[in-house]
């Protein structure tokens, strides 16, 4: 007799209405679950917030050019160039009519469709949409600088272009003055106008077009910038310094000022001054302060209403063991697989290879404590394609995780990986775990195992560089595999260790570095505290005992299950329906039809049987009323005997 397998069909049914469901989806609210953020801005720091809601209701045509930062909370990079924003939108706050200074949070998955869209690969970039933008409007990326000066002179740039192009009509006029014939200027300006400037400079000189921006909003006078190059007009007045300033004054002839300082803020003061000394009423306190580029390390945040809604964090004396625990390893793979892997507007290619390498390896090893199928569900559907988008990827782990709830054993919290506050620690330090696991317990079930030794290591790679958000942290450990041979590891041993040692060097890297959280600093681990026996008397490392250490903490029997419930203990009943609903081969081999069916087989079977019969009756009446019908019409026809 020839046996069917139940289990197979109906892992293959299941597939199957969890893609159609993916693909019908539509995006939803982020769950309640989700690891929550705060974002690096608040009100306070003159950078417009964006999120999903209002980001294109926003950029899209307005009369202001938007330059906005896409970053990620968690990302070091992002963490370290915050300062930097916010010292350049104070800088620039007095153009805020002219260009807006903005930011969204890509860790926000509420903004997770945003930041797909516009292909944020990696973090921060930051992206000028024009005057009037139109919605199939990408954004021009911006380089990122190290400096306020370099920000503003590249957006400065932009701007400039825009007017060139005919944008911008409305802001004050920042191209370079043309005119040979200079005895008629007071007919081109407004009535309100009593001075005006002319700022001679070098062609590569951004001084002109800064004070134009600072002071546009002054009715009583007007800027306007002449460039080296206009020969005729620098020669008429006798200019051979850059920069210089001359101003023409109703009812005066020109005169010529003395520019003390060549900077942005000496220009201010000397056109200031002269102001003064013409009498005029500057009330100096209505200006914005235009010269704020000290940056302030010590920014505060405000809570945001989410904070207040966190469900009580556990208490610092339960988790000051050096445990690793099931919370961080479960929240970093819904952030990787939730979050990160769908910010991807499409993946394939070498990129898809990566994913699928990682999906099979997570669901071969990773410890979900309410079992694999989710893992296996997922590697499956995706097994069996060569490209997605990362909306799809997205729909389909909602899907998913909604047909097999609960995947998740706890609250959206990190514990061993919780930073002392908003931005440090969390994701980071979960992805490390996370691998080091997989490291450990890749190599004790594959003892014997002599092939793929690298497996992990090799995944890991391909998922840093590929899928990692911050672009400054996948370059370096990339760097780093290179330098320090990671293809060239040949056993599983020397596989945990690379990955210790690749760890350690990392922290040494970035220890004193802003993103240090001050409660945990990056110490080459494990610190003596943690085994007292890892080091020799001279300080080197015994790597042996090191490998024993890493063994213990990382194996799943190290996994400390604070905060994670069991559901099998807490709803048995509701177990065993979830894991009969979604049997897979893994958890009910090979089925036979007879005497060994599950309750789920035997539901299928009488549903069959009752959908079966229901059809065969429907059969037969049909059959019938035909047959009636031909009796009657045999009878009209004939007649009576």
């Amino acid at each position: 007799m020839e046996y069917f397998d139940v289990g197979l069909f109906l892992k293959v049914y299941l597939i199957t209405i969890i893609t159609v469901n993916s693909n019908a989806a539509s995006i939803k609210e982020p769950h309640e679950s989700q690891i929550l953020t705060q974002g690096l801005y608040n009100a306070s720091d003159n950078v417009v917030i964006l999120n999903v809601t209002n980001f294109k209701s926003s950029v899209y045509g307005d009369n202001k050019g938007w330059l906005v930062e896409f970053y990620n909370s968690w990302c070091g990079f992002c963490f370290r160039f915050a300062p930097l924003w916010k010292a350049f939108a104070n800088d620039v706050y007095a153009w805020k009519d002219i260009v807006v200074v903005a930011a969204i949070d890509c860790a926000d998955d509420g903004n997770n469709p945003i930041c797909r869209e516009y292909e944020i690969m990696h973090y921060p970039m930051l992206k000028y949409f024009s005057v009037n933008a139109h919605k199939s409007s990408m954004g021009l990326v911006m380089e990122k600088y190290d400096s306020v000066d370099e920000l503003r002179h590249s957006l400065i740039n932009l701007l400039e272009n825009e007017q060139q192009e005919g944008r911008g009509i409305s802001w004050p006029n920042i191209a370079p003055y043309r005119n040979y014939e200079i005895t008629n200027i007071w007919t081109t300006v407004p009535h309100t106008t009593k001075y005006f400037f002319l700022l001679f400079e070098k062609t590569d000189s951004h001084l002109g077009t800064e004070a134009i921006l600072d002071m546009h909003k002054m009715p009583i006078l007007q800027i306007r910038r002449v460039t080296s190059e206009n020969e005729i007009l620098c020669e008429t007045n006798k200019i051979t310094n850059f920069p210089s300033l001359i101003v023409f004054s109703r009812n005066e002839t020109q005169k010529s000022l003395k520019i003390r300082v060549p900077t942005r803020e000496g220009t201010y003061n000397t056109i200031m001054q002269y102001m003064i000394s013409k009498g005029e009423n500057i009330n100096e306190q209505s200006l914005t302060k235009i010269y704020s580029t000290e940056i302030n390390h010590k920014s505060t945040s405000t809570p945001t209403p989410k904070q207040s809604q966190e469900t009580e964090k556990p208490k610092s004396t339960e988790i000051t063991g050096d445990y690793m625990y099931q919370l961080d390893l479960e929240n970093t793979l819904k952030y990787s697989i939730s979050h990160e892997i769908p910010l991807h507007k499409i993946i394939n290619g070498e990129k898809m290879d990566a994913l699928k390498k990682y999906l099979d390896l997570l669901a071969d090893f990773f410890p979900l404590r309410y079992d694999n199928i989710f893992l296996e569900t997922v590697r499956d559907i995706i097994k069996r394609r060569d490209n997605i988008s990362g909306e799809e990827f997205s729909q389909i782990i909602k899907s998913t995780e909604e047909e097999m709830s609960p995947v998740y054993s706890g609250p959206a919290e990190w514990v061993g990986c919780k930073g002392s506050k908003e931005g440090y620690r969390g994701y980071t330090c979960g992805l490390w775990t996370m691998f080091h696991m997989l490291t450990v317990n890749y190599a004790i079930e594959n003892r014997d195992a002599k092939h793929e030794p690298r497996r992990v290591l090799e995944v890991m790679h391909g998922y840093i560089k590929h899928f990692f958000g911050c672009a400054d942290c996948s370059q370096h450990f990339i760097e780093m595999a290179t330098r320090n041979k990671m293809f060239e590891v040949s056993n599983m041993t020397d596989s945990i260790l690379w990955l210790w040692s690749a760890h350690n060097e990392v922290n040494a890297r970035l220890s004193g570095d802003d993103t240090e959280d001050p409660k945990h600093k990056k110490i080459q681990y494990p610190a003596i505290e943690q085994c007292s026996n890892c080091r020799y008397e001279n300080g080197t490392w015994n790597e042996y005992n090191v490998l024993h250490y890493l063994r213990r903490k990382y194996s799943f029997v190290g996994i400390n299950n604070y905060g994670s419930s069991n559901v099998r203990k807490n709803n048995d009943e509701k177990m065993k329906i979830r894991q009969e609903r979604l049997v897979l081969n893994k958890y009910v081999t090979s089925k036979k039809l007879g005497w060994d069916f599950t309750i789920f087989d035997i539901s299928i079977c009488v549903v069959l049987y009752t959908a079966s019969t229901v059809i065969l009756i429907l059969v037969c009446i049909k059959f019938a009323v035909k047959r009636t019908y031909k009796k009657k019409s045999y009878v009209s026809l004939l007649g009576r005997v």
